[in-house]
């Protein structure tokens, strides 16, 4: 059985599908049938102690009868493209056997053909003109029997009782198969329905995904313009400045060389961290990002490159919602990013404190000792001031300002019982 997903189409409520199934299926009703109504004449036929009463001949009634059978089960085969056709010719074959041979009483079994023929019909269009023709063809089929028999001349009581006990066993199963067809069409259309459902959802979410992809490559690219493109800038800056005055003054010009030296790294720093990032937009789907769990290994990352880090952790950073933890780490990273820069040889406190109703963050450090002072009112570009937007989004609060002993601290609080109610 074959069935198209798209609605509207009546190709998905095909049932035999491919011509050989459908003939398989046709020769399997013929045979069905055909044991059924050669039942009562070859008994007659083989017995030979039974008057027979048919104008023709036992091997010709025997034909037509088989004949008879084959092109019934044979209309079954337009029913796929042309169930009325089958359901018409399915019952026009019952009545011209019945009145052409006189022999109704034998083809009780032609009526499974035609409970076929209104299955595959009332599948295939609406409930309503199903059941009017599952009704016509009752009253059709069993109306012109009524009439046949008359005109042959049976008395019209004989006939009558013969005509009605004939349509209670030819009317219920007609009438149950148009029945399950009707139901069977209903279930096959909600299939087909909730399988389109399934193939658009799938494609609303690879746009989405695409879509998140693409903000994320537009979030590097800018990190990377605003944070590495300015640190590369005053790279070149620095340089042509030791350039210039190593002539006259090599000592300055070595200075600055060192200088240069503590950029580099820094951009270096800078440009890995959001290649990483870039790394991870690819054809895997976008990972949310580090969060606090990782915050031992960004400590240990900057001591390996020579920023001792003191850490306090108070609390499970396991238990904090996703986007509170990875808010939390990119502010310990920029703030950490910054103390390299700008405080050079000192030690950066980190603490953190994970309450039942907050979250917060704090990095401290005293004025460099190498001559390297933090500079009051620092525009840090996108890096911190992003993250002060971002953590005023969850409704909490920011602070990044110079320390009464020259040293700079960059603080945050967010609270956990709103961000949590939001995520749920």
């Amino acid at each position: 059985m074959v069935y198209d997903a798209a609605p509207g189409n009546d190709r998905y409520l095909t049932l035999l599908g491919s011509k050989r199934a459908a003939i398989i299926f046709a020769m399997t009703i013929f045979a069905t049938t055909l044991v059924q109504v050669l039942s009562i004449p070859v008994m007659a036929y083989l017995g030979g102690n039974t008057v027979w009463g048919l104008p023709l001949p036992e091997p010709a009634v025997i034909a037509l009868l088989v004949f008879g059978c084959a092109a019934q089960a044979g209309s079954l085969l337009l029913a796929d493209h042309r169930p009325r056709l089958a359901a018409a010719v399915a019952v026009a074959v019952y009545l011209a056997l019945a009145l052409g041979l006189s022999v109704p009483s034998w083809l009780t079994g032609m009526y499974l053909v035609i409970a076929v023929a209104i299955f595959l019909l009332a599948a295939r269009i609406p409930a309503l003109p199903a059941s009017l023709w599952a009704l016509a063809v009752i009253l059709v089929t069993m109306g012109v029997l009524f009439a046949g028999l008359l005109i042959e001349g049976i008395e019209i009581t004989s006939t009558a009782g013969f005509v009605v006990g004939e349509s209670a066993r030819f009317a219920a199963p007609v009438a149950g198969a148009a029945a399950l067809g009707i139901w069977w069409r209903v279930r096959v259309r909600q299939v087909a329905l909730a399988r389109e459902e399934a193939i658009l959802a799938k494609q609303e979410h690879a746009r989405l995904l695409v879509e998140a992809q693409r903000s994320e490559r537009t979030r590097i690219a800018q990190e990377l313009h605003d944070v590495a493109g300015q640190h590369l800038a005053g790279l070149i800056t620095l340089a042509g400045a030791a350039m210039a005055i190593a002539p006259h003054h090599p000592e300055r010009a070595i200075e600055l060389v060192g200088q240069v030296r503590q950029e580099g790294q820094f951009a270096a720093t800078s440009l890995s961290v959001a290649l990483a990032d870039l790394r991870a937009t690819g054809a895997e789907p976008v990972d949310a990002g580090a969060d606090l769990r990782q915050v031992t290994h960004l400590a240990e990352y900057w001591r390996r490159v020579g920023l001792p880090v003191s850490l306090t952790c108070v609390g499970a950073v396991e238990d904090l919602p996703a986007v509170v933890s990875s808010t939390g780490y990119r502010v310990l990273q920029e703030s950490l990013t910054n103390v390299a820069k700008h405080a050079p040889g000192v030690t950066a406190r980190v603490t953190l404190r994970v309450n039942s109703d907050a979250l917060d963050v704090m990095v401290e450090n005293t004025e460099s000792t190498d001559g390297s002072q933090a500079i009051p009112g620092l525009s840090l570009g996108w890096g911190l001031s992003g993250m002060r937007d971002r953590v005023q989004l969850l409704g909490g609060s920011f602070e990044a300002g110079p320390t009464p002993d020259r040293g700079w601290r960059v603080r945050m609080s967010v609270p956990l019982a709103s961000t949590t109610h939001d995520e749920g």
